[in-house]
């Protein structure tokens, strides 16, 4: 296993926890909040309190909202400069329970959709919320809405899937999505994502750009066949299907 090329440093600080409403008190939110910078070693988690007094060193990358007794992902911010452009989504979490092993995946659906749903019901959803089961319902998302997912398994890190609707391509999404997914492992003091040796020829462009999160990667030794399902492939154009 080699660290990938380039790699920015990214390490966290964990807030103390902290109760949003009164109903909060028994499952109090917690926020990690990553700063790309070499202050710390790549991945440290440390306690606000341990941070000396001043600016911290290090530019925002991300932060994430988690109850610290649940362990519900409330909100994913993800700010690295590499995505900056990237559209905002809001996020959907689902454990695969039945599988061996057991495996999280995380799906991102375009935040002007889903704001514009929840307007017409009454209410307001920001980029980056992780939707409820009941949000998903109230608001009508389905799988068919979605432009990206990421699984993996929470157990080892590693990563099983990350796809990209190609109508969504080239925007940042993909890099979006795992660097999300790594704020998730943080939030929960799971293992740090990692990748295997098999991937697909665009899953090889995206981590030769990717300059955070997904700790470690091994060498590629099998270029896995596309992923795109050909009827999802009519009418795009080729620069989303097949690396530069």
């Amino acid at each position: 296993m080699a660290h990938l090329p380039e790699r920015a440093p990214v390490w966290w600080v964990r807030s103390a926890p902290a109760a949003l409403h009164t109903a909060d008190a028994a499952d109090p939110v917690v926020t990690f909040t990553g700063f790309a910078g070499s202050a710390r070693a790549d991945g440290t988690v440390v306690d606000v309190g341990d941070v000396p007094p001043g600016p911290v060193a290090g530019d925002v990358a991300a932060r994430v909202r988690v109850r610290s007794g649940s362990g519900q992902v409330l909100r994913l911010e993800v700010l690295v400069p590499q995505v900056q452009a990237a559209p905002g989504v809001v996020y959907v979490e689902h454990v695969e329970r039945d599988a061996s092993p057991v495996t999280v995946e995380l799906i991102a659906f375009a935040h002007a959709d889903v704001a514009a749903r929840a307007a017409a019901a009454g209410t307001e959803v920001a980029a980056g919320t992780v939707l409820t089961p009941r949000d998903v319902a109230r608001l009508g998302v389905t799988s068919a809405d979605q432009v990206g997912a990421v699984r993996w398994v929470p157990g080892t890190g590693r990563v099983v899937e990350v796809y990209v609707a190609p109508l969504h391509r080239r925007r940042r999404i993909g890099t979006t999505l795992l660097f999300a997914a790594e704020a998730v492992t943080v939030g929960r003091g799971w293992p740090r994502l990692s990748g295997g040796s098999a991937r697909t020829a665009l899953g090889e462009a995206v981590l030769s750009r990717l300059r955070w999160g997904v700790g470690r990667v091994a060498s590629l030794t099998e270029v896995a066949p596309p992923m795109t399902p050909a009827a999802d492939a009519v009418g795009v154009p080729q620069r989303n299907l097949v690396p530069d």
